[in-house]
């Protein structure tokens, strides 16, 4: 009896690195960003991750996972191939220059009721402040707005703002992240003197900071210390 727990318990976390070494051919992509044959595939690999937990027949379980993370990456090499660019799907121009485009609508089975909460969801409250929309790969709705309609950016106003730095999280419930600190060309001391300077208290207090490359520092306290908190 225990031996054969033991051997479930093997075959599980086989199981587990299998599919992880699959799913990793994918690439840095959000479940949105999945193309159909890699949703199709991933379907076909969770079945047959799971056959070495009912079934004794483990090779062929392995041999089918490594065949379906190779169609993975030679599908992904061949959509990037000019006469295979269809294996993924376009972008939709669902409003063109204004008008609302129904071919594209119903080609991607859109209400306009539903673009319309799209829109709203930017934002944008009316049709006519709309240029275009896009109906992204992942779902996402990329809209341009007409020129009358868009914001006043600081160009408009002849004004010439600095640029915003790149901050990094150099405190995390508590602990200093070193790489980050690294990253500024900033020690733990100088860390620690910032903090206790402008919010007068310990790292340990402090349940998230971030401090970008000219050295300003932001940080949230824990709530008992939260009082009187401010940044600078």
């Amino acid at each position: 009896m225990f031996i054969d727990i033991g051997i479930f318990i093997v075959r599980a976390v086989i199981v587990v690195i299998g599919t992880w070494l699959v799913t990793s051919f994918i690439g840095k992509k959000s479940v949105a960003q999945l193309t159909p044959y890699e949703v199709a595939i991933l379907f076909i690999v969770s079945n047959v991750a799971a056959q070495p937990l009912v079934s004794m027949d483990s090779f062929k379980t392995a041999f089918s996972m490594v065949l379906l993370g190779v169609s993975i990456v030679l599908l992904s090499y061949l959509s990037t191939k000019k006469p295979f660019y269809r294996l993924n799907a376009t972008p939709s121009i669902v409003i063109n220059k204004g008008q609302i485009n129904m071919k594209e609508l119903k080609r991607n089975r859109m209400s306009i009721y539903a673009l319309l909460s799209m829109l709203r969801s930017q934002g944008f409250f009316r049709i006519a402040d709309v240029e275009y929309a896009i109906l992204e790969l992942g779902g996402d709705l990329s809209v341009l707005s007409k020129e009358a309609a868009r914001p006043v950016t600081p160009e408009d106003l002849k004004l010439n703002p600095d640029q915003q730095e790149l901050s990094y999280a150099v405190v995390v419930d508590g602990v200093i992240i070193e790489e980050a600190l690294r990253a500024l060309h900033q020690s733990k001391e100088d860390l620690m003197m910032s903090i206790e300077r402008q919010y007068r208290v310990e790292i340990g207090k402090v349940l998230y900071a971030e401090m970008d490359s000219q050295g300003t520092l932001y940080a949230n306290l824990r709530p008992i210390y939260n009082e009187g908190n401010i940044s600078s």
